[in-house]
């Protein structure tokens, strides 16, 4: 999804006003959006009481008709207005009135004495500062920053457009930012939301839509650099009814050695539920009953006596897999290169290269027979193309233009980068997922995407997407402290049932 400038986004609601929609309007929805996330997260945490904090602009506008909206609601509401009620002006103005005679009266603060809600909130909604805000947050607008980040030991923060206390445009915080567990920004995402410089504060990014007609946000230039991948860039078609197995390819993974088991075993099982019709492992002898076993019944494991024999062992049952991936578990070796090396150079059908199997030089891997999908860590990618990850956007383009090929450079932000196309960047997903094991899970879904013909760059984009929904859906269940990799295949039925695939 394109993401814009706060200029943009401003020019894209004065051509809609023009255009017959009332600002009025425009606000309501998005405080329904709001309102609208803010149920399903107290349905998900078994709460009940909301606070929303408003400031005196146009985002506090959003957050008085968020709180109107929740007013028919069962649920404890109170809102505080940091200034006074004579400061609010315009829209905004028009939907402070509607909450108070909602019958929702905002208290005002002022200083820290003031900071005292009547009952400890479950979602705190941040309405503080919008994209028009620039610098350093001024007056008691730090100290109540600093008591809301205070707050998320116990409750769950929503950001209306962005944290308030970081540049829209920049996603450089130059004081202090509100730390939310999710954003819901309005109409289109702003760019510093998605910049790795606000990824500590923005959390997951929910898109409010407000109806902003096509042909204008068309029209709109966005950020040339990177996008956002959003559920709306998603495509997963349905199957036929006459389909069978054949219909959906025919995945190969190579990879696993002694005390490195699970890794191959955990990326079959994704693979699995990546909706792949056939999913064949390769292991050595020495760990094939264990990972044959874990890998689960609907896995066909089979057993190789050394990586020598990859060639051997490709020119027959495997010769006509649709996408292969190697790497998971499979250690370091020169004969671990050397499979490597062979398979670059033979396959016509698209490859994964992840963990171990990252070990060639960039520029063979750019004379590659075929599709190449590189999968590293920020350690990975060090190791690959000889320097730390100090800046994620850029290395991410270079190491796309140095091997020509798709590049998923993991973490915090995941990005897709092809060269000669806009980053593609990833906000679903939690720390709880920093784990031994979710890249492997994330490398046999997306290897299973692109055995049923999905292009690398469109592979990646849904894999990382639904691998990150699938760590959401599992913290809920489990907890980002408690919840394993495994937790994340278990999940990745519902995460295809959140974009409506049947």
């Amino acid at each position: 999804m394109k993401t814009v400038s706060a200029a943009e986004m401003r020019e894209l609601d004065r051509r809609t006003i023009e255009n017959g929609t009332p600002g009025e309007e425009l606000m309501l929805r998005a405080g329904q959006g709001v309102a609208d996330i803010a149920r399903d997260v107290l349905t998900a945490h078994n709460g009940k009481s909301i606070l929303l904090i408003a400031g005196t602009g146009n985002n506090g506008g959003d957050v008085f008709a968020a709180a109107t909206d929740l007013a028919a609601s069962d649920f404890d509401i109170e809102v505080w207005l940091c200034g006074s009620r004579s400061q609010v002006k315009g829209d905004a103005e028009t939907h402070l009135k509607k909450m108070v005679r909602a019958g929702i009266v905002p208290k005002e603060v002022h200083s820290e004495n003031d900071l005292c809600p009547k009952m400890p909130p479950d979602i705190l909604i941040d309405g503080l500062l919008g994209t028009g805000s620039h610098g350093a947050p001024r007056g008691f607008m730090s100290p109540l920053i600093d008591w809301i980040n205070r707050e998320q030991q116990s409750a769950f923060i929503l950001s209306i457009d962005i944290p308030s206390g970081i540049d829209a445009d920049t996603g450089v915080a130059e004081g202090s930012a509100v730390q939310a567990d999710m954003t819901a920004t309005i109409g289109l995402p702003k760019t510093g939301l998605i910049r790795p410089e606000a990824l500590p504060m923005v959390g997951n990014v929910e898109v409010i839509d407000i109806g902003i007609p096509l042909e204008f946000v068309e029209d709109t230039t966005g950020c040339p650099e990177a996008a956002l991948i959003d559920r709306s860039d998603i495509f997963i078609p349905r199957r036929p009814r006459d389909s069978h197995k054949g219909s959906y390819g025919h995945v190969l993974l190579i990879g696993g050695s002694t005390g490195y088991t699970g890794a191959i075993a955990m990326a079959a099982r994704a693979a699995l539920r990546s909706g792949a019709g056939l999913v064949s492992v390769l292991t050595p002898e020495s760990v094939y009953p264990i990972v044959a076993q874990a890998a689960g019944p609907e896995a066909m494991v089979h057993p190789f006596s050394s990586l020598g024999k990859i060639p051997e062992q490709l020119s027959n049952p495997w010769k006509n897999a649709d996408a292969v991936l190697i790497g998971p578990g499979l250690g370091r070796s020169d004969e671990a290169r050397t499979a490597v090396e062979w398979l670059l150079s033979h396959l016509t059908v698209p490859l994964v290269l992840d963990a171990d199997a990252l070990c060639v030089a960039p520029e063979t891997i750019a004379a590659a027979a075929c599709p190449v999908v590189l999968t590293p860590h920020p350690g990975e990618f060090e190791r690959l193309f000889g320097a730390p990850v100090t800046n994620r956007w850029r290395q991410a383009r270079e190491a796309a233009g140095i091997t020509r090929q798709t590049v998923v450079l993991k973490g915090a932000g995941t990005i897709v980068a092809v060269h000669g196309h806009p980053l593609a960047v990833n906000l679903t997903g939690n720390p709880g997922m920093a784990a031994g094991g979710s890249g492997d899970v994330l490398a046999g879904l997306l290897t299973g995407l692109l055995g049923q013909d999905a292009k690398p760059f469109d592979a990646a984009m849904t894999a990382v997407y639904l691998h990150g929904l699938a760590g959401d859906i599992a913290a809920e269940i489990r907890t980002q402290q408690a919840m394993l990799p495994t937790d994340l295949i278990d999940a990745l039925p519902d995460a295809f049932r959140f974009l409506k695939v049947r």
